[in-house]
Order: structure tokens, then C-alpha cells, then sequence
């Protein structure tokens, strides 16, 4: 008997609570409570412009590399136009187009720019108060 309770006791004492697993619905809650709202994009060219610029210094790039980021960032932002409204009228449905163009974007540019620059490119994400300035939250939110 005192070896079943001793058992018991032991059990109880070192049982760990089991977390329950996040449902699908606390993701979406979590990701719509931390939704940034992309900002607006202007001129997809000139905005284009502005971001290879900025990645070509801010990651010494060479000149070979201008015209294939152009050619993806150029592309991903007019896509990303044509779903921009839904950003103010339906967050859940701007992200769940907006996921897979950023994913399809981000595997053309670790393409071009390798996967040491592409992680210094990540690491140049705007945040805090930088993201509605900065540029390159065009590519990000």
C-alpha cells in the first residue's frame, strides 16, 4: 500500500501540465493582432527604383545583379498592387494572397543574390517606427 501511494505521490509531483496545441484559429488571431498595414506603393517603377538602389548599396552588390532584381521586385510589386486593398478591408485575405507572392519573390531573390547576401537582406527588415519610411517594407508587409 505505501508503495502505491509513494507511486501516486511521485506521479503527481512530477506530471507536467500538457500545453494544448494552438489551433489554427489562435494563428490567425495571432498574426491579425501583430498585422502591419503595407504601405501604399506609389509608382511601381519608381518604387522599384528605390529598392534595388537601396539593396545594391546596402548590400555592395555588382552590376550584374541590377537587372535581375529589377525584373523580380518589378514584377512582385505589380502583383502585390492588384491585392493591396484588401489590406484595409480584409487583412486575412490580403495576407493569405500576399504569403505565397512574398515566398515566390524571396526564392527568386536568394537566387540572385546568394544565400549570404539574401540573410543580410533579411536582416535589413524595417521595424519598430523605420517601417512606414523605409522602402524596403514594400517587400516585407
Amino acid at each position: 500500500m505505501f508503495f502505491l501511494v509513494a507511486v501516486l505521490m511521485t506521479n503527481l509531483l512530477f506530471a507536467q501540465a500538457v500545453p494544448k496545441p494552438p489551433s489554427s484559429t489562435d494563428a490567425v488571431t495571432n498574426t491579425l493582432k501583430n498585422f502591419i498595414q503595407p504601405p501604399a506603393i506609389g509608382d511601381v517603377g519608381k518604387t522599384t527604383g528605390s529598392i534595388v538602389d537601396k539593396l545594391m548599396g546596402g548590400l555592395s552588390l555588382g552590376a550584374d545583379k541590377k537587372s535581375p532584381l529589377t525584373g523580380a521586385i518589378s514584377g512582385f510589386l505589380k502583383n502585390k498592387e492588384g491585392i493591396l486593398g484588401l489590406a484595409k478591408t480584409d487583412p486575412s485575405q490580403y495576407l493569405s494572397k500576399f504569403n505565397p507572392l512574398q515566398k515566390g519573390l524571396f526564392s527568386k531573390m536568394k537566387g540572385i543574390l546568394g544565400a549570404t547576401a539574401f540573410t543580410k537582406f533579411l536582416g535589413m527588415k524595417p521595424s519598430g517606427s523605420n517601417v512606414a519610411g523605409d522602402v524596403l517594407s514594400n517587400l516585407f508587409f
